[in-house]
């Protein structure tokens, strides 16, 4: 034990010695040395070391000077090599960038690169630096409207930096998540006008290889178009064949995507047209009645909506127009009231016309009961009961007006099924089928 504590003991004592030899035997040597604080950005703070030196040598030599700059978070190293010839001294400078605000720590060596041995080496002292240089940055910047939807314009701009990578030529590289499509470009704009309806979360991370990193993160939502939204305006509705007449299909105001119509029109008559690809259609020439018409709005997703109106045309004022065109039809039109040209026909003499003034109302039947029980009341109490118990169980027999004698005066069945005679004097009678016979109409 004792032999082996005396080795130990002399072996570091020789050490010192054997590191000494060596720098002897060395011709590189440190002539010169200092640290220069500098404001690249002019605000008055120090972002900048600048380490100089001056290396000679007494032989011909291949030397480096190293300075390790440390922080908190990194220890970086600075080289600079030479080729120095016998004699010959060389200055130089290393500049260290601040990469971060924190205080930096210097050591300086000096190389023979020859005998692979530390010449020279140096504490240079302790700094307090703001940063020169920006650590990295990722930003991601939508571009479209507030609320886009399926097929609409839009896109996600990408903004990346990093000094302090480029300065040291540490890059590293963005990485991309968070989209429905596979993305090839590092640094073009994301084109999301394709993607489907959903949300999303577009992400950016990025390292570098000095171990600074940044990421962010964006979201994106991406809607569906409701199913199309229209109003049909119609014009001159219940207006005369020849005036004014549209039906417009006007969009609504916050609809996402432009319409498609498909227009199916069917006529009074029943004949059905179809047309395709109009706003709007002009009725001025429609034929009087009610047209159906029935509207398809599509929209670029092919979501469609239908929507109908019925349109009333009146007969026009002039049938001969010649603005109207070639009309051929015009028999089935509705009749239209002439006005002041109406000629009224006489109650007087006209039977249809005067059993019908007689029916309306109600009044025929309460004068046909009142009849009825006249005639049975004059023919006896006992009589009357008769009839109307014959009456009520056994309904008399029916006499067709037709088979008895109307003096050849004019007649009339009424809608009722009531038959009417006229005389001459403008008196009525009415075929009472029951009794048989002609009762007088006293009104």
């Amino acid at each position: 034990m004792r032999r082996f504590l005396v080795a130990f003991v002399l072996s570091a004592l020789l050490l010192p010695l054997s590191a000494g030899m060596v720098a002897a035997e060395s011709g590189v040597m440190l002539s010169e040395s200092r640290v220069d604080p500098m404001d690249l950005d002019n605000d008055g703070d120090i972002d900048m070391l600048r380490v100089i030196y001056a290396v000679n040598a007494s032989t011909g030599s291949n030397a480096g000077v190293q300075v390790v700059a440390e922080t908190g978070r990194l220890v970086l190293p600075f080289w600079n090599n030479l080729t120095l010839t016998s004699g010959e001294t060389q200055f130089g400078s290393i500049d260290i960038q601040a990469w971060e605000m924190a205080s930096y720590t210097l050591h300086l060596r000096v190389w023979d690169h020859d005998m692979e041995v530390i010449v020279y080496e140096e504490d240079l002292g302790t700094y307090d630096l703001t940063a020169a240089l920006n650590p990295p940055s990722l930003a991601l910047d939508f571009q479209g409207r507030s609320e886009v939807y399926t097929g609409e314009a839009c896109s996600i701009l990408r903004t990346f930096s990093d000094e302090v990578g480029a300065h040291y030529d540490e890059m590293g590289v963005v990485s991309l998540t968070g989209v429905p499509w596979q993305v090839l470009n590092d640094t073009a704009p994301i084109d999301c006008s394709g993607w489907p309806a959903g949300q999303y979360t577009v992400s950016l991370q990025y390292t570098n290889g000095l171990g600074f990193g940044a990421s962010t993160s964006l979201d994106v939502t991406i809607l569906n178009h409701p199913a199309p939204a229209f109003d049909l305006v119609v014009t001159g509705d219940n207006q005369r064949m020849g005036t004014g007449c549209a039906v417009e299909a006007v969009i609504d105001e916050n609809s996402t995507s432009m319409l498609t119509y498909d227009w199916t029109v069917v006529d009074p008559r029943g004949q059905q047209t179809e047309t395709s690809d109009i706003n709007d259609i002009d009725c001025g020439l429609w034929v009087p009645g009610v047209h159906k018409i029935r509207v398809v709005a599509t929209n670029a997703q092919m979501q469609s909506t239908t929507m109908g109106v019925n349109l009333v045309r009146l007969p026009p004022s002039d049938a001969n127009d010649p603005t109207l065109g070639n009309i051929t039809d015009d028999g089935t039109w509705p009749d239209a009231s002439i006005g002041g040209d109406y000629e009224p026909i006489p109650l007087f003499m006209n039977v249809q016309a005067s059993a019908g003034a007689v029916a309306g109302g109600g009044v025929l039947i309460g004068i046909l009961l009142g009849a009825v029980v006249g005639l049975l009341m004059r023919r006896g109490p006992r009589d009357s009961m008769s009839s109307l118990e014959d009456g009520i169980l056994a309904p008399p027999p029916e006499v067709d007006p037709v088979d008895e004698s109307t003096d050849e005066l004019p007649t009339y069945t009424d809608p009722q099924g009531i038959t009417w005679r006229q005389h001459p004097d403008g008196r009525m009678d009415w075929w009472d089928g029951t009794q048989a016979a002609w009762v007088p109409f006293e009104g």
